[in-house]
């Protein structure tokens, strides 16, 4: 049986420093039927010159459209695409394994029902110690365009992304495939790698942004596990205000018993739920620190900005 052409889409925006490695890890895949989709949002580095290098390898057709949120960009390159299923790579990601493709081809080849099959992402080894701890609560994730592969027909036949949406785009058209009758398949058998965000300051900043994300998909869908995942967040981050503010004041050392147990217990839940690489190790002892930071950045994100 023949291949179906699968297109991967790889949308790009000064991508210099990461998108070469993206391209290179390409060459690993044992699946040949494939083109290369790069939509470049007007790049003003040096993007362009390094993607040219390998148009003739990887059949790539440079598409180019103005900086309108990351679901435009997925359209254009959904649009632009002449395979049965499309695959979204992010310009600051690499493919892991080899079979990344055609253990999802094989199956949605084999289940009509089946919409879209999202990959694991983790973490790259050379990461930075931030980006590991941030991993190890976030690996446990699946719900993520980068890495997934999509039926386009399916896709086309929702109405794709939501262009409204910069975060939790994929949950929409999850919604919405899932609506329509379409189901989804985790790939836990190939790896995608991708860099978290390296500095505190614009990790705090992407939960803010996160936050509004999830405010728009309620709205849209009702869904209520979007409400409840924002009051247990929201009243995380005021209750640990207000006792810290009433303890330093009346009572300092309870205070840090109460710190220190809250800190044990984001470690251990951290530890149950984590994957493998990381069980035990020194990234996990710092996640609680994140964690808290991310409750944070998403509180102050859903109380400060409208969608």
């Amino acid at each position: 049986m023949s291949e179906p052409l699968v297109s991967i889409v790889i949308p790009t925006l000064n991508s210099q420093k990461t998108v070469e490695s993206t391209l290179e890890s390409l060459s690993i895949l044992d699946y040949d039927n494939f083109e290369v989709i790069v939509v470049d949002s007007y790049s003003t580095d040096k993007t362009l010159n390094i993607v040219s290098k390998y148009v003739e390898k990887y059949k790539i057709r440079i598409v180019m459209e103005k900086r309108r949120g990351r679901g435009v960009a997925y359209n254009r390159g959904i649009f632009e695409s002449r395979g049965k299923y499309v695959a979204f790579l992010d310009s600051d990601a690499r493919v892991g394994t080899s079979s990344w493709i055609k253990n999802a081809v094989k199956i949605m080849e084999n289940d009509d029902s089946v919409g879209v099959v999202f990959t694991k992402v983790y973490s790259p080894p050379d990461s930075k110690f931030i980006q590991k701890s941030i991993d190890t609560f976030l690996c446990k994730g699946f719900t993520t365009a980068n890495g997934a592969i999509y039926r386009k027909e399916a896709v086309i036949k929702v109405g794709g992304f939501n262009e409204n949406m910069n975060y939790m785009q994929e949950d929409e058209l999850l919604y919405k495939l899932e609506k329509a009758g379409y189901k989804y398949k985790v790939n836990f058998d190939d790896k995608i790698y991708h860099y978290h965000r390296d500095s505190i300051k614009s990790y705090v900043k992407q939960n803010m942004e996160a936050a509004i994300g999830a405010k728009y998909f309620y709205k849209i869908t009702r869904e209520r596990w979007v409400i409840r995942d924002a009051v247990l967040r929201l009243s995380t981050f005021l209750l640990s205000i207000i006792l810290v503010i009433t303890l330093a004041i009346f009572n300092p050392k309870i205070l840090g018993l109460l710190l220190l147990l809250f800190y044990i217990l984001i470690l251990l839940k951290t530890e149950f739920e984590t994957c493998p690489q990381y069980k035990w190790s020194k990234y996990v002892y710092f996640s609680p620190f994140l964690i808290y930071l991310s409750i944070v950045g998403y509180s102050i994100g859903f109380l400060t900005r409208k969608e």
